[in-house]
């Protein structure tokens, strides 16, 4: 059956667990965790040896994993057989029909898992995959979490070091650096090791914590709507003592600037934040992004972000012409996109 978030899965998950179980989706850091859970839940550790079989890579058949699943527990009475990234973009017939056996006869004391944590399989083959999971067994997917959810991940786990928030710096570190948990986790590490009181504070993550490279820009933006046009040339410079390739920078803000366009174009037509996630599926994942892009956005009129595409077009074309004066024609850029409202 399918199963619609970790909730579900979390309650399943017991000693002597068995079944067949895929795991997929875009946070990459929950799959490998309850992956991980299941394994261990289902392979007493002492026989682990005899008990627990790993697959990944190319160099294995449908043929060796039914096999290992139909092998006996040896002095144990659960088993747990796990299938690293199975590669379903170009899985044939045979090997659906294969894959759909495997699940029908999986025995009762095996359990068997399906995990994504290294890739995104393509959706056609993929889906037939996911399909024959929720009859013969559960199929879990763990989409990109909100800002409110990975704040709250981020408030327990500085909760389990001895540390907690000040209010609102949960949501600043991670709007900082990044919307995903392996580095919130790494970040967190170090931020908890750096603070020396009970109370994280925004100024402490702006000390400690590394942003992303979308964050650095988006401050940049954020400079140059509010016409602080010399903070913006020195996060610009910062990043180029940080090594960061112009092509990289640029893409940065080519695509934020389309996020502020996306939604500055919505609102001209009446139409909500909502509805670009069904104009733009791939929002649905990332719907953190638009709020902040709608705020940038609203600080500049139609024929300004108008201007500012046609600014960021022509960098672009440049860019891809020279590569003598990179910085140069990105600090143009940014005077430009910072005087849009004169032009």
């Amino acid at each position: 059956m399918p199963l619609t978030g970790e909730k579900e899965l979390k309650k399943m998950i017991k000693p002597g667990i068995t079944g067949a179980f895929l795991l997929y989706g875009s946070e990459k850091y929950l799959v490998k965790h309850y992956c991980t859970k299941l394994t261990e839940a289902a392979v007493d550790e002492a026989f682990a040896d005899f008990n627990f079989t790993v697959f990944e890579g190319d160099g294995y058949t449908l043929d060796e994993v039914y096999d290992a699943c139909l092998a006996v527990p040896v002095m144990a009475e659960t088993k747990c057989v796990l299938v690293k990234d199975y590669n379903t973009d170009t899985m044939t017939e045979s090997e659906l029909s294969a894959l759909e056996t495997i699940l029908k006869e999986n025995p009762e004391e095996c359990c068997l898992v399906f995990s994504y944590s290294a890739s995104e399989p393509k959706e056609k083959n993929f889906k037939k995959a996911a399909k024959l999971f929720e009859i013969y067994g559960y199929s879990v997917d763990f989409p990109s979490l909100s800002l409110s959810d990975l704040s709250s991940i981020a408030e327990r786990g500085a909760k389990s070091r001895g540390k907690s928030f000040a209010p609102g710096a949960a949501s600043h570190m991670v709007d900082s650096v990044g919307y995903d948990l392996n580095m919130i986790s790494n970040e967190l590490d170090k931020l908890c090791a750096y603070v020396s009181g009970d109370v994280i504070k925004k100024a402490d993550i702006d000390a400690i914590c590394i942003k992303t490279l979308e964050t650095k820009v988006f401050d940049m933006i954020k400079d140059l709507v509010s016409g602080r046009i010399d903070d913006a040339f020195h996060k610009l410079s910062y990043l180029f003592e940080q090594r960061n390739e112009p092509t990289m920078i640029l893409g940065a803000l080519v695509s934020q600037y389309s996020d502020m366009y996306r939604c500055k174009a919505l609102k001209e037509a009446g139409k909500s934040n909502a509805d670009l996630m069904e104009y733009y599926p791939a929002y649905k994942k990332a719907a953190f992004k638009i709020d902040k892009a709608a705020k940038a956005a609203s600080k500049l009129t139609m024929k300004q972000m108008r201007m500012c595409i046609e600014i960021l077009a022509e960098a672009d074309l440049a860019l891809k012409r020279s590569s003598n004066n990179q910085r140069e024609i990105l600090e143009k850029t940014l005077v430009r996109l910072a005087l849009s409202d004169r032009n």
